[in-house]
């Protein structure tokens, strides 16, 4: 644990088979209250419990907690906590619709449909791993708090203002302290990777319109340190938010150049686009679905600017300049 603040610590959350290595959980110790809480594995509670022991605190100590957003890497013990303390949850309104649209949804049907349309082909038993992981996964948790954009949450000892940003998940906050000069990100801003912006159907929309334009949101914000959920805290927000439009930029120009041939499919475009961790021959399967999804909201976000012309053919999406 490492104190951030008066009364504000993070909290180290580890990840199994996983390169970030841990979720960033912060305490505010006064209002008992955690942001993101980490995996559900009993090896992440373990550790949330003996970190908050540090602080004095118990995990049945905890009344609240806030979720940023809804992927399992920072709301996973949700459910777990609030049996234990019977803590109330919170988070942004568009959670609670996020969460009704996957009741009922046959999820492999909803998977196979979005790799047809990227243009990928999944290796054999793949789909019947993937089912499994989901079946595994804990049931969803009640949000008591819904929260708008906004909105000022006055807690013992802050005050916390909610700022919808969206991009990496449609209900992601951001939460900002004006008092203590701290923004926590979640996944919105890293210190050092870019957070991934990618459309899954049946989400919709154009998430890099939205992430962009949420970046803006927060440029110029009194900010002294920046607390992520990942990677490390940091000082320079404005700085980072610079580096990150330029990526996004950078990543259309060479997606511009991808499809300079004729019609493309997103694997095809994904594949002749430069990525961070590994080339794109080197990538595991499930690595490229999530690369190829990550084209894709930069597609459609080009779409949308009458840069790409996009075709529907028997369920495949092809893009040309």
């Amino acid at each position: 644990m490492k104190k951030i603040s008066d009364g504000v610590y993070q909290v180290e959350v580890p990840m199994r088979r996983n390169p970030l290595g841990y979720t960033y959980s912060y305490l505010l110790r006064e209002a008992a209250t955690l942001i993101d809480t980490g995996v559900g594995t009993g090896q992440a509670l373990e550790a949330l419990s003996l970190q908050l022991g540090q602080a004095g605190l118990e995990v049945s100590s905890i009344r609240r907690l806030i979720a940023t957003h809804l992927h399992g890497d920072h709301v996973g013990l949700m459910n777990q906590i609030r049996d234990i303390s019977g803590a109330r949850i919170y988070a942004h309104v568009e959670a609670l619709e996020a969460q009704q649209t996957q009741k009922g949804r046959d999820r492999a049907l909803d998977y196979m449909k979005e790799l047809k349309r990227l243009g990928g082909k999944a290796p054999d038993g793949f789909l019947g791993r993937l089912t499994e992981s989901w079946n595994r996964r804990r049931r969803a948790f009640q949000i008591d708090e819904p929260l708008e954009d906004g909105q000022v949450l006055k807690l013992e000892g802050s005050s916390l203002k909610t700022l919808h940003t969206p991009g990496h998940a449609r209900e992601h906050i951001c939460l900002y302290d004006a008092e203590k000069r701290l923004l926590y990100a979640g996944d919105f801003i890293l210190s050092k990777i870019t957070p991934h912006i990618s459309l899954h159907n049946p989400q919709g929309g154009d998430p890099l319109s939205d992430y962009l334009r949420a970046l803006e949101k927060i440029r110029g914000l009194p900010v002294d340190l920046v607390l992520p959920a990942h990677e490390r805290v940091f000082l320079d927000l404005d700085g980072r938010i610079l580096e990150l439009e330029t990526h996004h930029e950078e990543r259309c120009h060479e997606i511009v150049e991808a499809i300079k041939g004729g019609a493309v499919t997103v694997f095809q475009i994904s594949s002749k686009v430069s990525w961070d961790s590994r080339p794109w021959s080197e990538m595991r399967f499930w690595t490229k679905r999530m690369a190829a999804a990550e084209t894709l909201a930069h597609l459609v976000y080009m779409r949308n600017r009458e840069e790409v012309e996009e075709e529907n053919v028997d369920g495949v999406l092809y893009y040309r300049l």
